[in-house]
């Protein structure tokens, strides 16, 4: 029953190039037993066996049917049954995926798979199959199993057979395993445990040639571009044999080359002109879908056995090498990124904006090695450059180079906002031309400088330490320090948008001195901070005189430059911790905060006398007008405690100075328990005056 059974399933083509094996378990066994196998091929049936017989009692228990993927690469189907109160699991197998896992296949060398060894010798030439397809086989497997069994559920009840003997359902006898099996397997153990290329190129060698007899060896590495291929001799060759560019890896690694001994042709040796070799054989390094190179033997023409075994020491050697690299890639972008988060710290100190500009050239010198170097920022209209700053070479004579947007290499870079490496500026087609005397080496980087997409400059460096031309590592690095010096560029220019709004919401834009408002919150301020520490503070109102008579025969820009010269005579005048702003017109204010008011009339005289020694523009063809001052001075507590009665008094005390002939100081006096009164219309005629001299002489008085 059960060869008609297997018989009749293997009719159906898509069978065709499967293993069948029947396992049955009866009331009176305990475990599933083999009832009979039509067998395809014996050593593929053997790892099947390995696999699916453990599992057996788990598929029958689910119930469905299994497809599974195991060993190297293999595919296979289980579908569990019943026939009257017997137990059934169909077991497929037979056929392998398109990509055979080596590694694989060497852990079950490795746990001790025995015969499993036979199956590399057979392993290419088994039919590949995709998972969808055993899924579709299995379904309709499945289909025709349930067809007999709904038959054989109708008949009469017979028992199951005793099972066949392995070598009479046709399985395989006795197999000898190739020792250099177990070498290779000890050989990707130590793979494993490799730590640098070096030691895994290493591993690979000796395991090829100790136990494969290989008289030339070679490797060829992808380089850092990926545009060629180093080759290196690692037995019997010379370490220095060429590269191979991308565009010639067909030579050696087309598909019908590859782990195949071929003629070393003249193609092959114009490529590797350094290499002296009758016949090569070529195997891939490739981990999953990365192309790494090529492990090569010269004059020797390993048996197929022998190659299956290198191609899975080669598989395991570029997993090795993927996984070093990718460890070593991602070491150093730790490692950069730290750098960064270092340098972005550093430059956060940075209080300007040309600080900055030196920072961050003197830090892009630094990463990539570089001794010369500048900073060029393209101009408002767009269409010019200057240089900020610059690295071995005169910043003054820099800033006469004149640059134009979209001429030479900084142009280029900056109109296409593209980095530009150059190795030669002689020799490259994009620049083209002479080296300049200036520089000692011809390899250059330029790299643009954005804030979000708009091109503000570019960053130029050049001759490396060792005159070495620059490389994409140095102008990955680069770029990665130029975004993040680009973010604090334009982190810079918004404090520095910002302060200028802040400064210009509190200055005065003729004078450059604070304003009225800003006048009024520091005084507040400096009130408060005098009581609780009672301190003294005074407060002076300066006006010019004949100012409008000034201003209307000299003209407003002459009046313009007065009022900015009586502003420096002012603020040279105080000390750095004092207050002066722009009152309004003419007059100005001057805070002295822990000032009496006998000291600041002092003050307030030497500021009296720069102005009437002063000569403003235009004041020789106008001899009756000379710009001179008058000053009111009040001071904290005696004169007002508060902003408003401070402002007042001195505002009282100024006009007085104005009414008795301008030119002059007036103090303002408050008598002895008099109360603050709010700022008149008018100031009040009646108020007491005093002049300078009198004022002191007064002072000295009562002290003495």
């Amino acid at each position: 029953m059960f060869e008609d059974l297997l018989a009749g399933l293997k009719s159906l083509p898509a069978l065709a190039p499967y293993s069948l094996t029947l396992y049955c378990r009866t009331p009176s066994r305990g475990e599933f037993e083999n009832c009979y196998s039509l067998v395809e091929d014996a050593l593929c049936r053997d790892v099947a066996r390995q696999f699916f017989e453990p599992n057996m009692e788990v598929y029958f228990q689910e119930g469905t049917t299994s497809v599974c993927r195991y060993g190297g690469g293999f595919f296979g189907f289980a579908i569990p049954f019943r026939i009257w109160s017997d137990e059934f699991c169909l077991v497929g197998d037979g056929v392998r995926d398109d990509s055979i896992d080596l590694w694989q296949l060497a852990a079950l060398a490795r746990s001790g798979g025995g015969e499993v060894f036979s199956l590399f010798p057979y392993v290419e030439s088994l039919c590949t199959a995709s998972l969808a397809d055993v899924e579709q086989v299995a379904h309709e497997v499945a289909e025709e199993v349930a067809k007999l069994v709904e038959k054989l559920s109708l008949a009469p009840q017979t028992p199951a057979l005793p099972p066949s003997s392995p070598s009479a359902a046709g399985e395989p006898g006795e197999e000898h395993c190739d020792p250099r099996l177990d070498v290779v397997a000890r050989s990707l153990e130590e793979l494993d445990l490799a730590k640098t290329v070096t030691e895994t190129i290493g591993l690979c060698c000796e395991t090829l040639v100790t136990h494969f007899n290989s008289p030339k060896t070679a490797i060829a590495l992808r380089d850092a571009s990926g545009t060629s291929f180093q080759v290196s001799g690692i037995w019997g060759l010379p370490e220095d044999l060429g590269s191979i560019p991308a565009d010639a890896m067909h030579l050696f690694m087309a598909k019908d080359r590859r782990a195949k001994t071929v003629l070393f042709d003249a193609q092959m040796r114009g490529v590797l002109p350094a290499l002296q070799a009758t016949v090569c054989t070529c195997f891939p390094l490739r981990c999953q879908d990365e192309r790494l190179g090529f492990l090569a033997l010269f004059d020797v023409a390993p048996a197929k056995s022998d190659a299956l075994l290198i191609s899975m020491l080669a598989g395991a050697t570029a997993a090795k090498l993927s996984r070093i690299i990718k460890d070593a890639e991602q070491s150093k972008e730790n490692a950069l990124s730290q750098r960064l988060m270092s340098l972005t710290n550093t430059l956060l100190q940075v209080d300007s904006k040309d600080e900055l500009y030196q920072a961050i050239l003197e830090i892009a010198a630094e990463l990539i090695d570089a001794m010369q170097g500048s900073v060029m920022l393209i101009d408002k209209d767009g269409q010019n450059m200057h240089i900020v700053f610059t690295l071995g070479m005169t910043l003054n004579i820099a800033r006469c180079l004149p640059v134009k947007v979209g001429k030479g290499i900084a142009g280029m870079v900056a109109q296409s906002g593209q980095p530009l490496l150059v190795n030669d500026v002689e020799k490259d087609s994009r620049v083209a031309m002479a080296n300049r005397l200036r520089f000692k080496s011809k390899s250059l980087i330029c790299m643009p400088l954005k804030l979000k997409d708009k091109i503000i400059g570019v960053l130029n460096l050049s001759d490396k330490k060792n005159l070495a031309p620059f490389t994409d590592a140095d102008l990955q690095v680069l770029t990665s320090f130029a975004n993040l010096a680009s973010l604090m560029i334009e982190r810079t220019e918004v404090l520095e948008e910002s302060e200028r709004f802040e400064q210009l919401s509190v200055t005065d834009a003729l004078t450059g001195l604070y304003n009225r408002r800003f006048l009024k919150n520091r005084l507040e301020e400096e009130l408060n901070r005098s009581i609780r520490q009672g301190l003294n503070l005074t407060v002076i109102f300066i006006d010019l005189d004949f100012f409008k008579n000034y201003n209307d025969l000299c003209g407003h820009l002459a009046g313009d430059d007065a009022l900015r010269t009586t502003a420096e005579i002012i603020k040279a005048s105080l000390r750095d911790m004092d207050i002066v702003a722009r009152y309004g017109g003419e007059e100005f204010c001057a805070v002295l905060p822990g000032t009496s008011k006998v000291e600041a009339m002092i003050v307030a005289e030497r500021i009296r006398s720069e102005i009437e020694r002063e000569i403003f523009p235009g004041e020789s063809e106008i001899p009756q007008v000379r710009l001179t001052a008058s000053l009111g001075v009040a001071s904290f507590p005696e004169d007002g405690r508060t902003f408003t009665a401070l402002v007042h008094a001195s505002d009282v005390a100024l006009y007085e100075a104005k009414a008795g002939g301008r030119n002059r100081i007036v103090a303002a006096r408050t008598s002895p328990g008099q109360k603050e009164t709010p700022i008149p219309a008018t100031p009040p005629k009646t108020s007491k005056t005093l002049d300078f001299n009198a004022y002191l002489e007064a002072s000295v008085g009562a002290k003495g």
